[in-house]
Protein backbone atom coordinates (compact mmCIF):
# COMPACT_ATOMS: atom_id res chain seq x y z
CA UNK A 1 0.00 0.00 0.00
CA UNK A 2 1.68 3.27 -1.35
CA UNK A 3 1.89 6.58 1.22
CA UNK A 4 -0.83 8.08 -1.33
CA UNK A 5 -3.18 5.41 -1.08
CA UNK A 6 -3.04 5.43 2.82
CA UNK A 7 -3.38 9.49 3.03
CA UNK A 8 -6.58 8.93 1.09
CA UNK A 9 -8.43 5.87 2.61
CA UNK A 10 -7.59 7.45 6.11
CA UNK A 11 -9.22 11.19 5.62
CA UNK A 12 -12.25 11.52 7.82
CA UNK A 13 -15.26 12.42 5.61
CA UNK A 14 -15.15 16.42 5.99
CA UNK A 15 -11.45 16.10 4.88
CA UNK A 16 -12.27 13.65 2.25
CA UNK A 17 -13.96 16.20 0.16
CA UNK A 18 -10.38 18.04 0.37
CA UNK A 19 -8.69 14.97 -1.22
CA UNK A 20 -8.56 16.23 -5.26
CA UNK A 21 -6.45 19.78 -3.51
CA UNK A 22 -4.45 17.51 -1.48
CA UNK A 23 -3.51 15.71 -4.88
CA UNK A 24 -3.43 19.20 -6.32
CA UNK A 25 -0.82 20.70 -4.01
CA UNK A 26 1.12 17.70 -3.36
CA UNK A 27 1.55 17.83 -7.38
CA UNK A 28 2.68 21.51 -7.77
CA UNK A 29 5.14 21.83 -4.92
CA UNK A 30 6.42 19.03 -6.62
CA UNK A 31 6.46 20.35 -10.10
CA UNK A 32 7.31 24.11 -8.62
CA UNK A 33 10.54 22.41 -6.42
CA UNK A 34 12.99 23.66 -9.28
CA UNK A 35 11.83 27.26 -9.87
CA UNK A 36 13.73 29.86 -8.94
CA UNK A 37 13.24 32.40 -6.26
CA UNK A 38 11.83 35.09 -9.23
CA UNK A 39 9.62 32.39 -10.74
CA UNK A 40 7.63 31.46 -7.42
CA UNK A 41 7.54 34.99 -6.74
CA UNK A 42 5.96 35.92 -10.05
CA UNK A 43 3.29 32.89 -8.78
CA UNK A 44 2.24 34.41 -5.69
CA UNK A 45 1.52 37.63 -6.98
CA UNK A 46 -0.62 36.47 -9.65
CA UNK A 47 -2.62 33.97 -6.91
CA UNK A 48 -2.50 36.71 -4.47
CA UNK A 49 -4.56 38.95 -6.98
CA UNK A 50 -7.21 36.18 -7.43
CA UNK A 51 -7.27 35.65 -3.12
CA UNK A 52 -7.97 39.49 -2.76
CA UNK A 53 -10.63 40.03 -5.32
CA UNK A 54 -12.28 36.38 -4.51
CA UNK A 55 -12.20 37.96 -0.85
CA UNK A 56 -13.49 41.49 -2.08
CA UNK A 57 -16.71 39.89 -4.15
CA UNK A 58 -17.74 37.41 -1.84
CA UNK A 59 -17.10 38.62 1.97
CA UNK A 60 -18.81 41.71 3.39
CA UNK A 61 -15.72 42.34 5.99
CA UNK A 62 -13.39 42.57 3.02
CA UNK A 63 -15.31 44.54 0.53
CA UNK A 64 -16.00 47.19 3.23
CA UNK A 65 -12.34 46.94 4.37
CA UNK A 66 -10.48 47.74 0.71
CA UNK A 67 -13.68 49.91 -0.17
CA UNK A 68 -12.46 52.43 2.70
CA UNK A 69 -8.94 52.46 2.30
CA UNK A 70 -9.66 52.80 -1.36
CA UNK A 71 -7.82 49.49 -2.81
CA UNK A 72 -9.25 48.60 -6.25
CA UNK A 73 -8.74 45.06 -6.41
CA UNK A 74 -10.17 44.97 -9.89
CA UNK A 75 -6.84 46.26 -10.99
CA UNK A 76 -3.24 44.41 -11.47
CA UNK A 77 -1.82 45.52 -7.91
CA UNK A 78 2.14 44.93 -7.31
CA UNK A 79 2.89 43.77 -3.32
CA UNK A 80 3.91 47.24 -2.14
CA UNK A 81 0.05 48.04 -3.19
CA UNK A 82 -0.95 44.92 -1.02
CA UNK A 83 0.98 46.46 1.90
CA UNK A 84 -1.16 49.11 1.96
CA UNK A 85 -4.17 46.91 3.28
CA UNK A 86 -4.57 46.96 6.98
CA UNK A 87 -3.08 44.13 9.17
CA UNK A 88 -6.01 41.81 10.46
CA UNK A 89 -5.71 41.26 13.79
CA UNK A 90 -7.56 38.52 16.05
CA UNK A 91 -9.68 41.17 17.51
CA UNK A 92 -10.97 41.91 14.06
CA UNK A 93 -11.52 38.13 13.60
CA UNK A 94 -13.72 37.94 16.95
CA UNK A 95 -15.90 41.13 15.93
CA UNK A 96 -16.71 40.10 12.33
CA UNK A 97 -16.28 36.33 11.62
CA UNK A 98 -19.42 35.95 10.12
CA UNK A 99 -18.55 38.43 7.78
CA UNK A 100 -15.40 36.74 6.92
CA UNK A 101 -17.03 34.04 5.66
CA UNK A 102 -17.15 33.33 1.86
CA UNK A 103 -20.49 31.78 0.76
CA UNK A 104 -18.66 29.93 -2.19
CA UNK A 105 -18.74 27.26 0.28
CA UNK A 106 -21.92 25.61 2.09
CA UNK A 107 -22.42 25.60 5.85
CA UNK A 108 -21.88 21.74 5.40
CA UNK A 109 -18.63 22.01 3.94
CA UNK A 110 -16.81 24.37 6.68
CA UNK A 111 -15.13 23.10 9.41
CA UNK A 112 -15.28 25.06 12.68
CA UNK A 113 -12.53 24.88 14.51
CA UNK A 114 -10.53 26.89 17.29
CA UNK A 115 -7.07 27.59 18.19
CA UNK A 116 -5.72 26.46 21.58
CA UNK A 117 -4.72 30.50 22.59
CA UNK A 118 -1.21 30.01 23.57
CA UNK A 119 -0.98 33.76 22.50
CA UNK A 120 -3.96 34.14 25.35
CA UNK A 121 -6.54 35.11 23.20
CA UNK A 122 -8.39 32.14 21.58
CA UNK A 123 -10.16 32.21 17.98
CA UNK A 124 -12.43 30.78 15.95
CA UNK A 125 -11.97 29.89 12.44
CA UNK A 126 -13.57 28.02 9.87
CA UNK A 127 -11.90 26.17 6.50
CA UNK A 128 -12.99 24.42 3.44
CA UNK A 129 -12.16 21.22 1.36
CA UNK A 130 -9.69 23.44 -0.39
CA UNK A 131 -7.28 25.16 2.18
CA UNK A 132 -7.82 21.77 4.05
CA UNK A 133 -6.32 20.37 1.25
CA UNK A 134 -3.35 22.60 0.70
CA UNK A 135 -2.55 22.55 4.29
CA UNK A 136 -2.65 18.48 4.72
CA UNK A 137 -0.47 18.55 0.90
CA UNK A 138 2.32 20.62 2.50
CA UNK A 139 2.82 18.79 5.46
CA UNK A 140 3.52 15.48 3.42
CA UNK A 141 5.54 18.09 1.24
CA UNK A 142 7.90 18.32 3.48
CA UNK A 143 8.13 15.09 5.39
CA UNK A 144 8.67 13.68 1.80
CA UNK A 145 11.58 15.65 1.20
CA UNK A 146 12.77 14.28 4.50
CA UNK A 147 12.56 10.87 3.41
CA UNK A 148 9.56 10.25 5.64
CA UNK A 149 6.49 10.36 3.69
CA UNK A 150 2.62 9.08 5.11
CA UNK A 151 2.72 5.56 5.86
CA UNK A 152 5.88 4.96 7.55
CA UNK A 153 6.31 4.35 11.19
CA UNK A 154 6.38 7.58 13.03
CA UNK A 155 5.92 7.76 17.17
CA UNK A 156 4.31 11.15 18.26
CA UNK A 157 5.01 12.43 21.57
CA UNK A 158 2.31 14.47 21.38
CA UNK A 159 -0.44 16.02 23.37
CA UNK A 160 -3.40 13.83 21.22
CA UNK A 161 -5.41 12.98 24.78
CA UNK A 162 -6.29 16.35 24.85
CA UNK A 163 -8.30 16.16 21.60
CA UNK A 164 -9.79 12.90 23.48
CA UNK A 165 -13.13 13.41 21.13
CA UNK A 166 -11.54 13.17 18.03
CA UNK A 167 -8.96 10.41 18.82
CA UNK A 168 -11.72 8.12 20.50
CA UNK A 169 -13.32 7.83 17.07
CA UNK A 170 -12.97 5.19 14.96
CA UNK A 171 -12.13 6.49 11.82
CA UNK A 172 -9.16 8.63 13.87
CA UNK A 173 -8.17 5.06 14.75
CA UNK A 174 -8.40 3.36 11.47
CA UNK A 175 -6.26 6.56 10.16
CA UNK A 176 -4.04 5.94 12.79
CA UNK A 177 -3.12 2.07 11.93
CA UNK A 178 -3.80 2.91 8.27
CA UNK A 179 -0.73 5.78 8.26
CA UNK A 180 1.48 3.52 10.84
CA UNK A 181 1.82 6.05 13.55
CA UNK A 182 1.19 5.48 17.31
CA UNK A 183 0.48 8.20 20.35
CA UNK A 184 2.59 8.76 23.42
CA UNK A 185 0.75 11.91 25.65
CA UNK A 186 3.35 14.23 25.77
CA UNK A 187 1.54 15.78 29.05
CA UNK A 188 1.62 12.71 31.39
CA UNK A 189 5.56 12.85 32.04
CA UNK A 190 7.27 11.64 34.89
CA UNK A 191 10.56 10.07 34.83
CA UNK A 192 8.90 6.42 34.94
CA UNK A 193 6.39 7.24 31.91
CA UNK A 194 9.26 8.84 29.97
CA UNK A 195 11.32 5.45 30.62
CA UNK A 196 8.07 3.18 29.95
CA UNK A 197 8.17 5.43 26.44
CA UNK A 198 11.39 5.28 25.58
CA UNK A 199 11.49 1.37 26.07
CA UNK A 200 8.24 1.10 23.75
CA UNK A 201 10.30 2.79 20.81
CA UNK A 202 13.45 1.01 21.75
CA UNK A 203 11.07 -1.92 20.63
CA UNK A 204 9.26 -0.58 17.76
CA UNK A 205 12.57 1.52 16.32
CA UNK A 206 9.92 4.06 14.65
CA UNK A 207 11.45 6.32 11.35
CA UNK A 208 9.93 8.84 12.70
CA UNK A 209 9.67 10.84 16.05
CA UNK A 210 7.20 13.35 15.95
CA UNK A 211 7.45 15.93 19.18
CA UNK A 212 6.84 18.56 20.91
CA UNK A 213 10.14 20.30 21.99
CA UNK A 214 9.92 20.49 25.87
CA UNK A 215 8.50 17.24 25.79
CA UNK A 216 11.47 15.37 23.89
CA UNK A 217 13.81 17.70 25.98
CA UNK A 218 12.74 15.93 28.54
CA UNK A 219 13.04 12.26 27.37
CA UNK A 220 17.05 13.35 26.56
CA UNK A 221 17.08 15.07 29.67
CA UNK A 222 16.07 11.51 31.67
CA UNK A 223 18.09 9.28 29.15
CA UNK A 224 21.26 11.16 29.82
CA UNK A 225 21.14 11.61 32.95
CA UNK A 226 20.75 7.74 33.13
CA UNK A 227 23.91 7.94 31.05
CA UNK A 228 21.70 6.39 28.73
CA UNK A 229 21.16 6.81 24.46
CA UNK A 230 18.67 5.90 22.20
CA UNK A 231 18.95 4.05 18.99
CA UNK A 232 15.52 5.20 17.55
CA UNK A 233 14.24 6.59 15.36
CA UNK A 234 16.02 5.60 12.34
CA UNK A 235 15.43 7.84 10.08
CA UNK A 236 14.52 11.81 11.10
CA UNK A 237 13.06 14.11 14.24
CA UNK A 238 10.61 16.46 14.04
CA UNK A 239 9.43 19.07 16.44
CA UNK A 240 6.88 21.37 16.60
CA UNK A 241 4.40 23.34 18.62
CA UNK A 242 6.61 25.24 20.24
CA UNK A 243 9.88 26.85 19.82
CA UNK A 244 12.83 23.95 19.54
CA UNK A 245 15.80 26.45 21.50
CA UNK A 246 19.49 25.46 21.12
CA UNK A 247 20.04 23.80 24.43
CA UNK A 248 16.83 21.87 23.88
CA UNK A 249 18.18 20.79 20.35
CA UNK A 250 21.86 19.77 21.86
CA UNK A 251 20.00 17.59 24.71
CA UNK A 252 18.33 15.88 22.21
CA UNK A 253 21.07 15.50 19.55
CA UNK A 254 23.08 13.83 22.32
CA UNK A 255 20.54 11.41 23.43
CA UNK A 256 19.63 10.41 20.04
CA UNK A 257 21.04 9.40 16.77
CA UNK A 258 19.53 11.04 14.03
CA UNK A 259 19.01 15.15 13.20
CA UNK A 260 16.54 17.42 14.42
CA UNK A 261 13.96 19.38 12.18
CA UNK A 262 11.76 22.35 13.73
CA UNK A 263 8.70 22.95 11.74
CA UNK A 264 6.53 26.04 12.67
CA UNK A 265 3.30 27.09 12.48
CA UNK A 266 -0.42 27.79 13.71
CA UNK A 267 -3.36 25.82 14.42
CA UNK A 268 -5.44 28.63 12.31
CA UNK A 269 -3.31 28.42 9.38
CA UNK A 270 -1.55 25.18 9.43
CA UNK A 271 2.21 24.53 8.43
CA UNK A 272 4.24 28.20 7.79
CA UNK A 273 7.60 26.89 7.49
CA UNK A 274 10.03 23.79 8.06
CA UNK A 275 13.77 22.85 8.81
CA UNK A 276 14.88 21.06 5.50
CA UNK A 277 18.65 21.58 5.96
CA UNK A 278 20.41 20.07 9.33
CA UNK A 279 23.13 22.13 11.00
CA UNK A 280 22.90 24.76 14.59
CA UNK A 281 20.39 26.96 13.23
CA UNK A 282 19.03 26.48 9.53
CA UNK A 283 16.51 28.50 8.16
CA UNK A 284 12.85 27.82 7.83
CA UNK A 285 11.58 27.19 4.09
CA UNK A 286 8.21 29.07 4.01
CA UNK A 287 5.70 26.84 2.54
CA UNK A 288 5.10 29.58 -0.20
CA UNK A 289 2.71 27.72 -2.23
CA UNK A 290 0.20 27.55 0.16
CA UNK A 291 0.82 31.06 2.34
CA UNK A 292 2.12 34.57 1.78
CA UNK A 293 4.41 35.22 4.74
CA UNK A 294 5.74 38.82 5.04
CA UNK A 295 7.44 40.98 7.90
CA UNK A 296 5.03 43.63 9.39
CA UNK A 297 7.74 46.27 8.85
CA UNK A 298 11.76 46.68 7.32
CA UNK A 299 14.42 45.36 9.73
CA UNK A 300 15.61 42.04 10.72
CA UNK A 301 13.39 40.98 13.49
CA UNK A 302 9.26 41.95 12.42
CA UNK A 303 6.47 40.56 13.67
CA UNK A 304 4.72 37.67 11.15
CA UNK A 305 2.02 38.21 9.17
CA UNK A 306 0.35 35.57 7.10
CA UNK A 307 -2.20 35.70 3.90
CA UNK A 308 -3.90 32.10 2.92
CA UNK A 309 -3.47 31.87 -0.59
CA UNK A 310 -6.04 28.93 -0.77
CA UNK A 311 -9.07 29.67 2.21
CA UNK A 312 -11.80 29.07 0.68
CA UNK A 313 -14.53 29.33 3.62
CA UNK A 314 -12.91 32.23 5.07
CA UNK A 315 -10.38 34.13 3.63
CA UNK A 316 -7.23 36.00 5.75
CA UNK A 317 -5.19 38.73 4.37
CA UNK A 318 -1.71 40.29 6.21
CA UNK A 319 -2.77 38.29 9.61
CA UNK A 320 -0.94 38.69 12.83
CA UNK A 321 0.09 35.34 14.00
CA UNK A 322 1.14 35.89 17.02
CA UNK A 323 4.84 35.45 16.63
CA UNK A 324 8.28 37.65 15.74
CA UNK A 325 10.55 36.33 13.24
CA UNK A 326 13.94 37.54 12.17
CA UNK A 327 13.34 37.82 8.39
CA UNK A 328 16.06 37.52 5.47
CA UNK A 329 18.04 40.72 4.58
CA UNK A 330 15.56 42.89 2.19
CA UNK A 331 12.35 41.44 3.46
CA UNK A 332 9.66 44.30 3.25
CA UNK A 333 5.67 44.09 4.21
CA UNK A 334 3.78 43.16 1.12
CA UNK A 335 6.67 41.04 -0.51
CA UNK A 336 6.56 37.10 0.09
CA UNK A 337 9.43 35.88 2.20
CA UNK A 338 10.66 32.85 0.92
CA UNK A 339 12.45 31.93 4.06
CA UNK A 340 12.63 33.06 7.66
CA UNK A 341 16.10 32.97 9.14
CA UNK A 342 14.47 32.10 12.78
CA UNK A 343 10.80 32.47 14.72
CA UNK A 344 10.87 33.62 18.40
CA UNK A 345 8.34 31.21 19.35
CA UNK A 346 5.49 32.02 22.49
CA UNK A 347 7.25 31.28 25.37
CA UNK A 348 5.04 29.50 28.13
CA UNK A 349 5.36 29.24 32.06
CA UNK A 350 5.32 26.53 33.94
CA UNK A 351 2.41 26.20 37.09
CA UNK A 352 4.91 24.35 39.74
CA UNK A 353 3.68 22.62 42.25
CA UNK A 354 5.40 22.67 45.96
CA UNK A 355 6.50 19.18 45.47
CA UNK A 356 8.60 19.61 42.24
CA UNK A 357 5.92 18.90 39.60
CA UNK A 358 5.00 21.08 37.08
CA UNK A 359 1.94 21.86 34.77
CA UNK A 360 2.95 22.52 31.05
CA UNK A 361 1.46 26.13 29.97
CA UNK A 362 0.70 24.59 26.25
CA UNK A 363 -1.51 21.91 28.42
CA UNK A 364 -3.40 24.76 30.05
CA UNK A 365 -3.58 26.54 26.66
CA UNK A 366 -5.66 23.59 25.15
CA UNK A 367 -7.53 23.35 28.14
CA UNK A 368 -8.87 26.79 27.85
CA UNK A 369 -9.63 26.70 24.12
CA UNK A 370 -13.39 25.23 24.30
CA UNK A 371 -14.85 27.89 26.53
CA UNK A 372 -16.19 31.48 25.68
CA UNK A 373 -12.91 33.53 26.19
CA UNK A 374 -11.65 36.54 24.46
CA UNK A 375 -8.50 36.21 26.40
CA UNK A 376 -7.12 34.57 29.29
CA UNK A 377 -4.19 34.26 31.71
CA UNK A 378 -3.42 32.11 34.46
CA UNK A 379 -0.75 33.97 37.30
CA UNK A 380 1.23 31.99 39.73
CA UNK A 381 2.51 34.26 42.28
CA UNK A 382 5.88 33.32 44.39
CA UNK A 383 3.59 30.96 47.43
CA UNK A 384 2.63 28.96 44.31
CA UNK A 385 -1.04 30.63 44.42
CA UNK A 386 -3.15 30.70 41.48
CA UNK A 387 -4.94 33.90 39.92
CA UNK A 388 -7.30 32.76 37.21
CA UNK A 389 -7.94 36.05 35.22
CA UNK A 390 -10.68 35.89 32.42
CA UNK A 391 -11.88 38.43 29.49
CA UNK A 392 -15.43 37.05 28.44
CA UNK A 393 -16.45 36.21 24.80
CA UNK A 394 -20.00 36.48 24.25
CA UNK A 395 -21.83 33.39 25.86
CA UNK A 396 -19.94 33.52 28.70
CA UNK A 397 -22.01 32.49 32.03
CA UNK A 398 -20.53 32.34 35.87
CA UNK A 399 -20.85 27.99 35.32
CA UNK A 400 -18.08 28.63 32.96
CA UNK A 401 -15.72 29.95 35.80
CA UNK A 402 -16.41 27.60 37.86
CA UNK A 403 -15.93 24.79 35.37
CA UNK A 404 -12.80 26.45 34.94
CA UNK A 405 -11.38 26.45 38.70
CA UNK A 406 -12.86 22.63 38.68
CA UNK A 407 -10.43 21.92 35.90
CA UNK A 408 -7.69 23.89 37.11
CA UNK A 409 -8.31 22.70 40.91
CA UNK A 410 -7.96 18.98 39.57
CA UNK A 411 -4.60 19.39 37.86
CA UNK A 412 -3.05 21.65 40.62
CA UNK A 413 -4.24 20.17 43.98
CA UNK A 414 -4.16 21.78 46.78
CA UNK A 415 -2.86 25.29 45.64
CA UNK A 416 -4.99 28.52 46.76
CA UNK A 417 -7.04 29.30 43.90
CA UNK A 418 -9.54 32.92 42.48
CA UNK A 419 -11.06 33.48 39.51
CA UNK A 420 -10.76 37.28 38.17
CA UNK A 421 -12.89 39.04 35.48
CA UNK A 422 -11.31 41.66 33.73
CA UNK A 423 -11.74 43.67 30.48
CA UNK A 424 -8.23 42.89 29.46
CA UNK A 425 -4.80 41.38 29.29
CA UNK A 426 -2.03 43.26 29.81
CA UNK A 427 0.56 42.56 27.15
CA UNK A 428 4.48 41.69 27.79
CA UNK A 429 7.36 44.23 27.28
CA UNK A 430 7.47 42.30 23.76
CA UNK A 431 3.53 43.58 23.24
CA UNK A 432 2.56 39.67 23.47
CA UNK A 433 -0.10 37.93 25.53
CA UNK A 434 1.35 35.23 28.14
CA UNK A 435 -1.50 32.81 28.72
CA UNK A 436 0.62 31.22 31.67
CA UNK A 437 2.96 33.69 34.40
CA UNK A 438 4.66 32.46 37.20
CA UNK A 439 6.74 33.60 39.46
CA UNK A 440 7.56 30.37 41.27
CA UNK A 441 11.02 29.67 40.80
CA UNK A 442 11.82 25.86 39.49
CA UNK A 443 13.40 23.43 41.33
CA UNK A 444 16.88 22.03 40.06
CA UNK A 445 14.94 18.79 38.75
CA UNK A 446 11.37 19.73 38.37
CA UNK A 447 9.23 16.74 37.17
CA UNK A 448 6.46 17.83 34.45
CA UNK A 449 2.76 16.49 35.07
CA UNK A 450 -0.13 16.19 33.53
CA UNK A 451 -3.17 18.42 32.60
CA UNK A 452 -6.30 16.28 33.24
CA UNK A 453 -9.27 17.13 30.43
Amino acid sequence: MTAAIDVARAMRPATRRGERHFRDGLRFRHDAQGWSDDARRAWTLRRLREVVREAARTTPFYRERLQRIGFDAGRDFDFDDFARLPVLERSDVHRDVDGMLSPEVAPQGRRRDGTGGSTGVPLVYYSGPRERGWRLSGQEHFMRRLGVPRGVSTAFLWGHHLDARERTEWRERVRDALTNRRWYDCFRLEPEVLLAYHEEMARTRPACLVAYASALDSLASVLLERGMAADYPQHRIVTGAEKLWPQQRARIERAFPVPVHERYGSREVGLIGMQVATGESPAFEVDWANLLVEPDRDGGEADILVTKLNADAMPMLRYRIGDVGRFPSGSRPGHPALQLTEVHGRILDRLHLPNGRWLHGVGIAHLMKDFPLREFQIRQAADYSIEVVLVPNTGYEPSHGDAILAVLQLNLPGLPMHLTIANEIPRSGANKWRPVLSHVAAAAHPTPSSPVP
